[in-house]
């Protein structure tokens, strides 16, 4: 962690973390615990769980580790990626919730909205380029929290990695000509297969079954479109520090691979994507 103090008296906090050791939510932990000290607290209020892997040894069994995981160079996709922020402002996205309430009958997150408009456009535009044929089978990719699927559940305070991808299938042909309010549908119903296929993903780990489609694994192609959500991680809001005025916090990724990936980052005013 670094901060850097400016001659008019503002600051930024740069932090690196590193996956193997916590997740988004372990970090936004630390970050939160950090702004409540410097406050003056002398305990944060989550108090953090001591680093314990055996957590999970009731439902995992012990696996050797396979330590040559380097991927093959030949086998990552040499995509020209460039980076890129996108502002949506939150009375537009409000207006396509409002449409599909008007619609369909049924109400909406902020990120179903997000990702469905975002997976469509996507898809119509690698189409055009030709990068994408049209009966192809098209992935949305995310992770959701899973530490209240385990049984027992991890205790608060744990700031380890305890994350579950969930991902909505469909035809490009199909996304192409899908209305906003069909693709959100198709969100909501992979996120409610989440506890059954967690659950499923477990049991073939626990009986020492060959995962063949490694859902963590997905194919480094224009067929896949992968995006990082940090609105819900709990420091994406303003932090306070001490003093009059609090710090608001963003994410940015450091990729160290040329893996494709859509960030969000849900505030109130506006969604930089």
């Amino acid at each position: 962690m670094q901060v850097t103090e400016f001659e008019c008296g503002g600051f930024v906090i740069g932090i690196k973390f590193s996956h193997s050791i916590c997740d988004g939510l372990g970090s936004a932990q630390f970050l939160n615990a950090v702004s409540e000290m410097a406050r003056g607290l002398k305990h944060p209020s989550i108090t953090p769980v001591v680093w314990k892997r055996d957590f999970f040894t009731n439902s995992l069994p012990r696996q050797q580790l396979n330590l040559n995981t380097t991927t093959n160079s030949s086998s990552v996709p040499n995509y020209q990626i460039e980076h890129a922020n996108i502002d949506i402002y939150m009375d537009q996205i409000n207006h396509l919730k409002r449409e599909i309430q008007e619609s369909a009958g049924w109400s909406c997150s902020s990120f179903e909205v997000v990702a469905a408009a975002l997976w469509i456009c996507r898809t119509r535009a690698v189409m055009v380029s030709d990068n994408l044929k049209q009966n192809a089978q098209t992935k949305l990719v995310f992770f959701a929290n899973c530490r209240h699927l385990l049984d027992p559940p991890l205790p608060k305070g744990f700031y380890g990695n305890c994350f579950f991808p969930v991902t909505a299938t469909a035809s490009s042909e199909t996304l192409a000509h899908s209305s906003l309010a069909d693709v959100v549908e198709m969100i909501q119903e992979a996120k409610a297969k989440l506890p059954k296929e967690f659950a499923n993903y477990i049991k073939l780990i626990k009986e020492g079954h060959q995962i063949e489609d490694d859902p963590f694994t997905p194919a480094l192609s224009y067929e896949t479109l992968l995006i990082s959500e940090w609105g819900k991680l709990g420091s994406t809001r303003s932090i306070s520090v001490g003093g009059h005025q609090n710090m608001s916090s963003q994410y940015k990724p450091l990729q160290s691979c040329q893996r494709p990936l859509l960030g969000l980052c849900l505030c109130h005013r506006r969604v930089s994507v």
